[in-house]
């Protein structure tokens, strides 16, 4: 599994978990990852796209 991804970090377009809440968030292509809409906290773990290794469709 990748690393947490931290709100505020410039990501790509993808589905990131809430490691706190496990709330799921769908980024079609952001500049910066904001805190977490359910819980405020602010770190992710990547599920698709982005730096995700079990993208797979790793070139969309």
């Amino acid at each position: 599994m990748a690393n947490p991804v931290a709100a505020g970090s410039d990501v790509s377009s993808g589905t990131y978990r809430c490691t706190n809440c496990g709330y799921e968030l769908q980024t079609a292509s952001i500049k910066h990852l904001p805190p977490c809409p359910s819980c405020g906290q602010g770190e992710y773990e990547t599920i698709r796209g982005g730096d995700s290794i079990d993208d797979p469709y790793p070139s969309r």
